[in-house]
């Protein structure tokens, strides 16, 4: 029968746990955030196909000779006048051009928030399996210090040991028991963080932990420069320009073309009035200068991203790559002797000579060694996660 539960329990676990490449799928299609920019971008598709469109004419209606004080006439004028805004020139050709970075703009800023999506994903995902190991380790150890502490026990009972090292070893385990809470709630509040970005309940993650050293010519430079945050600032910096040369296309950009149909008692008439735009004011010179000092201002913040991005590169990969150093050196060198010593303390005491708070000791500082192994998995995958975003995913 317990064989029944364990198997049910195991095919149960491997049915609910999830891939991280799974939870980056479904978050892409189920974020709000993600949805927004979809319709933002739907939006800017129509905003192009309007971009070339005319304004509407305006239809006026017309009574003249009307006198308020005395008649100015016995013959009062009726009609109707059709004006409408011709564009000359390119005016229309740069507000498609604009409307068409403006959507561009968008299409970036969708990919960008992707790629931050799926980093803060990495993230949180590997804090899960790394904390879960460290609970499954604080457990292990509390059995071991739950033992020690039955065996001071007995040997206070023959006076083999004093009753200050019972409760040191009582101690110990109530430590133990705290940080083994405190690491429910870290765990638990992932769990949650997890799901406010991804939109799904997570039970468990199926992924490996994977710690290796990554040099810099294996991270792919080519994808520096189609980074998403480079491609929003090229764009803008070109619908500046293209803001600026619509200002200058202004000036003589629209004439205004005015037909009138008049009537009185004696007979219809029309008028016919064209209207010419004088740029006296030097409105869009200014708007224009404005236009290119923000292009300008953009091409620098460009420059110094590219500058920034590239040294934020190599900052995480020495901070991923000392993680991966700090990490080997723990696991493969310092825990094994912690381990041998542990053993001695076991194997060569003997009940006239046994020392538990000895052995209390030596396993407190192999936990100790077995934690920072994993903080500096926490630490690589810290870094390896902000690389996923800065390199643009050139380390996958």
């Amino acid at each position: 029968m317990l064989k029944i539960l364990l198997s049910t329990f195991f095919v149960s676990s491997l049915l609910s746990a999830v891939t991280i490449d799974e939870l980056v799928k479904n978050s892409f299609e189920k974020n709000y955030d993600l949805k927004s920019i979809n319709k933002s971008i739907k939006v800017a598709e129509e905003q192009i196909k309007v971009s070339k469109n005319w304004e509407n004419p305006m239809l006026a209606f017309k009574v003249n000779n009307i006198g308020f004080n005395k008649p100015l006439s016995n013959q009062k004028e009726y009609g109707v006048e059709l004006s409408q805004v011709i564009p000359i020139g390119n005016k229309l050709d740069i507000e498609e051009n604009i409307a068409i970075k403006d959507k561009n703009i968008e299409i970036f800023n969708l990919e960008d928030k992707k790629l931050e999506l799926e980093s803060k994903i990495y993230e949180y995902s590997y804090n899960i399996l790394i904390l879960e190991k460290r609970y499954k380790l604080i457990e292990n150890y509390q059995k071991n210090i739950e033992k020690l502490e039955e065996l001071n026990t007995s040997l206070y009972k023959y006076q083999k040991t004093s009753l200050n090292e019972v409760l040191k070893t009582k101690i110990s385990y109530l430590d133990l028991k705290l940080e083994l809470e405190n690491l429910k709630t870290k765990i638990d509040n992932l769990y949650l963080n997890l799901e406010q970005i991804t939109y799904e309940k997570i039970q468990n993650i199926d992924e490996f932990l994977n710690i290796k050293e990554i040099n810099k010519t294996q991270i792919n430079q080519e994808l520096f420069n189609t980074h998403p945050k480079i491609k929003v600032l090229e764009e803008n910096s070109l619908k500046y320009k293209n803001m600026a040369s619509l200002e200058e296309a202004k000036k003589y950009s629209n004439i205004t073309l005015s037909v009138e149909y008049m009537q009185n008692d004696e007979q219809d008439y029309g008028n016919l009035t064209v209207g010419i735009p004088l740029p006296l004011y030097k409105t869009e010179n200014t708007n224009a200068l404005k236009a290119k000092m923000n292009s300008n201002e953009t091409n620098d913040r460009l420059g110094s991203y590219l500058h920034n991005l590239s040294l934020q590169t190599d900052v995480y990969l020495n901070n991923l790559n000392q993680s991966v150093r700090n990490y080997k050196l723990i696991q493969k060198e310092i825990i094994p002797l912690k381990q041998k010593i542990q053993e001695n303390i076991e194997n060569y005491n003997s009940f006239e000579l046994i020392k538990p708070q000895e052995s209390i000791e030596n396993l407190n500082e192999l936990i100790i060694y077995e934690t920072k192994a994993l903080d500096e998995a926490l630490k690589y995958y810290e870094s390896y996660s902000q690389l996923l975003y800065f390199t643009n995913k050139g380390i996958k």
